[in-house]
Parts: C-alpha cells; sequence; structure tokens
C-alpha cells in the first residue's frame, strides 16, 4: 500500500500505480492476465497503456502474434519527472527577479498532470480577457492536444476571447492547424525554432501569466501566476516580439 501511494504522489492514477506493480510481479505477461492481476478492466488498462509506455513504465514484445507487456525500470520515470522539475527551476531566477519588482506579492498555483493542467485553461475562459500565447506544437501531449483542440478553442470562440498567438516552429499538431482566422478570433505568426525555441506554453491574460510543460513523453506540469506587474512585463514582451516577427 506505501508502494502505491508513493507512485501516486509521483503523478501515476491509481489504476496506473496498480497495473505497474501488478507488472513488476507478473514479469512478462498478456493484457488479460495483468489487466486481472491489478484488478482492473481490460478497456481501462488499453486505455492507461499508452501513457504507461511513454512515460517508460511498461514495454510491450511480440511472439508470432501475442502482445506481451513487461515492466521497465522505475528510474526512467523518475528521471523523466526530474527533468520536468529542473525545467520549471531554470524559470525561477527570472520569476524571482519579476516578483522582486512587483508592489504586491503574486499568487502562484502549481499543477501537475493532464487533468489538473486543463485547469489552466479553463482559468483563461473564465478571465474572458484577450490573451496572448507564446506556444510550441513539437511534441504535444495527445490529451492536451485533443482536449485544445474540442473543449478549449470551440469555447475560446463562443466566449468572444480574442487571441495572438507567437508560435515556434510548426503551426500543425496532430489535432490542430493554427493559422490567422477571423472567425476563431485568431492571429498566428511564427517565429524561427532554431534561433527562439519555445519548450512550453505560455498565456498571458488579464493579470496572469500561465506556463505548461506538456510534452507527450512526460506528466505534465504547469502554473499560473497572479500578478499586474509580471502580467504587463511578459505582454510588453510578447509586442515587442510580436512586430518583430
Amino acid at each position: 500500500m506505501q508502494t502505491q501511494e508513493t507512485l501516486e504522489n509521483l503523478g501515476l492514477s491509481r489504476s496506473e500505480s496498480e497495473i505497474y506493480l501488478a507488472a513488476l510481479e507478473l514479469g512478462e505477461s498478456l493484457p488479460k492476465h495483468l489487466a486481472e492481476k491489478a484488478n482492473v478492466k481490460r478497456p481501462t488498462l488499453y486505455k492507461l497503456l499508452p501513457g504507461l509506455i511513454n512515460k517508460g513504465l511498461l514495454s510491450e514484445t511480440f511472439k508470432g502474434k501475442r502482445r506481451y507487456l513487461v515492466a521497465q525500470d522505475p528510474q526512467n520515470y523518475v528521471d523523466a519527472r526530474q527533468s520536468e522539475l529542473e525545467q520549471i527551476q531554470k524559470l525561477m531566477p527570472e520569476l524571482r527577479l519579476l516578483l522582486a519588482t512587483a508592489s504586491t506579492k503574486p499568487k502562484i498555483i502549481f499543477y501537475e498532470g493532464v487533468e489538473n493542467l486543463k485547469k489552466i485553461y479553463l482559468d483563461n475562459l473564465r478571465e474572458r480577457k484577450p490573451t496572448l500565447e507564446f506556444l510550441s506544437l513539437e511534441n504535444i501531449h495527445p490529451k492536451i492536444d485533443e482536449y485544445a483542440h474540442h473543449y478549449f478553442i470551440p469555447n475560446r470562440i463562443k466566449r468572444g476571447i480574442t487571441i495572438d498567438i507567437l508560435v515556434s516552429g510548426s503551426t500543425k499538431s496532430p489535432a490542430m492547424n493554427l493559422t490567422s482566422d477571423p472567425y476563431a478570433l485568431r492571429r498566428v505568426k511564427t517565429i524561427d525554432q532554431k534561433n527562439f525555441p519555445i519548450p512550453l506554453d505560455c498565456y498571458i491574460y488579464g493579470n496572469n501569466v500561465s506556463f505548461a510543460l506538456y510534452r507527450k513523453d512526460s506528466e505534465p506540469i504547469g502554473l499560473i501566476i497572479r500578478s499586474k506587474e509580471i502580467a504587463t512585463t511578459m505582454r510588453s514582451l510578447f509586442n515587442f516580439i510580436w512586430e518583430k516577427a
């Protein structure tokens, strides 16, 4: 039980942790045997399997036409999570400099996991403010990609929220094609990904700035900073780049 709680604290859902622990006990196993051992339904196993493979916790192998699942070293997952935290940590000096110039202490809200990360986009919808966005679609997590396409963008349009987007690299993902579109209340400019990489998603709206790391090979993390001064600074930076792009 303590091991399972630890895995859940590391960002796995209860079902994911049960499947992984069962895979550790079984070794190489057929999906139906793994589902039985983990006490989850087979559709649940198949739904969660791609995520566990992307996290490096499970691998699959084929013998003839039969697929077998094998647990992998958990250190791979821990190292990936550590890498994510290091990327956020690299932002801290700049954020603290902005904090030092703020007249009032900003509120910072941290989110972890796909479902919690969606709250960042819901916050943008609730604010109903014109939005500026720095964005890279490279390696976007498929669940975030689908959520943005099927829920966030239609609801942003419905609420009349305009958005200007600076995209580093390609404007296409499996679910989206971000181009300037009056109907979508969207203007888009691109910048060179090689010279100006943006390995995250940044929204500037009202007195808020949000950052989201949502790579498909790791569990997404993000934060919202509520500060008029920081939002003003980031808005000025965006507008400067927009004019040059």
